[in-house]
């Protein structure tokens, strides 16, 4: 029993480091704050309206952050203050949007999300500093240390005692390969 205690320990600590992340991009002074953004496949981003205008995200043509709509694209609908809108991304590729209302476009409210790019959230010397990135924030690498764990043998040995059941020892088998990757 303590030994599937440790391979479900070792699978707890494993899962944070494979899970998804939500990215927020916030809106400033006509523009989106990072304008450019790398995520991972899976990864979620979210862009809260907060500065009290109407805005819509609207997926734009390929090219060079371009203010034209990309047929058949996403299309947040005008978000008010206090609202926002999220995708997640889990293919390969970039990915242009535009703020959709008015002609804030024009004016500079143009993005680029790079999907499988490194995922570290924003583009170098993009400035990150604001208040609304609380997610922003990738999660630290995680090292699995096994530990020696102080077991005592049964007095009395039974045919139940020992041995694993079918089902425990597919679950270590499994327990094992993920530990064998976290270790990597």
């Amino acid at each position: 029993m303590r030994l599937d205690t440790t391979a479900l320990v070792l699978v707890a600590l494993a899962a944070p480091a494979l899970a998804a992340q939500t990215w927020d991009v916030g809106f400033s002074n006509n523009t989106f704050d990072p304008q450019i953004i790398n995520i991972a496949p899976g990864d979620t981003v979210r862009w809260p309206n907060t500065d009290g205008a109407d805005h819509a995200i609207v997926q734009t043509t390929a090219g060079n952050q371009t203010c034209t709509s990309q047929p058949g694209g996403f299309n947040s609908g005008t978000k008010t203050n206090g609202q926002a809108y999220e995708r997640t991304f889990s293919t390969n590729g970039t990915i242009n949007y535009k703020d959709g209302v008015g002609a804030n476009c024009l004016k500079g409210a143009v993005g680029t999300i790079n999907i499988g790019a490194a995922a570290n959230g924003t583009q170098p010397g993009v400035n990150t500093s604001r208040s609304f990135y609380p997610t922003a924030t990738a999660p630290a690498a995680r090292t699995a240390t096994a530990a020696p764990i102080a077991t005592s043998a049964p007095s009395t040995p039974s045919s139940a005692a020992h041995g694993a059941s079918a089902q425990s020892s597919i679950f270590m088998v499994v327990a094992g390969f993920i530990g064998a990757f976290v270790a990597l």
